[in-house]
């Protein structure tokens, strides 16, 4: 699993010729298959579109860099082609019986399966700084909503920490 946070900024590598062409300026997520759509470029200069490349299109995503076959998996997207996608940070995440888990920090996906597999939640600052923040899985069935994403019971039962925070520290 790759976290979004240390996906973006990652350059692009053809395997054809060891060219660098671009970073990765941003992820597509797509609400609806609840899956990974394409890696957004960074913009260079003034461009009236963007330049993506389709999770598919992927040979291998490392620790330090993105890596394609050839500069023809780049492909130009206007705007309107992304209407599946939104912005997922900073949403609520509540249980069906009405429970404020947290806000979404981080989107932890597979990018073979094209999937979001979980995300990091916090509680708020001082509950990061004591306890760190937790790992949401995706099981059963998740519900996208506009301002919020309601979980299962089934994905509540598996929540994790992922060991920050000082109280993980000094055990």
């Amino acid at each position: 699993m790759q976290k979004f946070k240390s996906v973006v900024g990652l350059p692009v590598v053809c395997i054809e010729n060891g060219k660098k062409v671009g970073r990765v300026g941003d992820i597509i997520f797509s609400t609806v298959s609840k899956g990974v759509q394409a890696f957004v470029l960074e913009k260079k200069g003034v461009e009236f579109c963007r330049k993506a490349i389709a999770v598919e299109d992927i040979v291998n995503l490392g620790d330090d860099a993105v890596i394609v076959n050839d500069v023809t998996c780049i492909k130009k997207v206007h705007k309107k082609e992304l209407t599946n996608s939104r912005e997922l940070h900073g949403l609520h995440i509540y249980t069906k019986d009405g429970r404020d888990l947290g806000v979404i920090k981080d989107i932890l996906f597979d990018y073979k399966n094209a999937t979001i597999e979980a995300f990091e939640i916090s509680d708020g600052v001082i509950s990061d700084v004591f306890t760190g923040r937790r790992i949401v899985p995706l099981f059963g069935k998740v519900e996208f909503g506009e301002d919020s994403i309601l979980i299962s019971d089934e994905a509540l039962e598996e929540i994790t920490a992922t060991g920050g925070g000082i109280k993980n520290r000094l055990k």
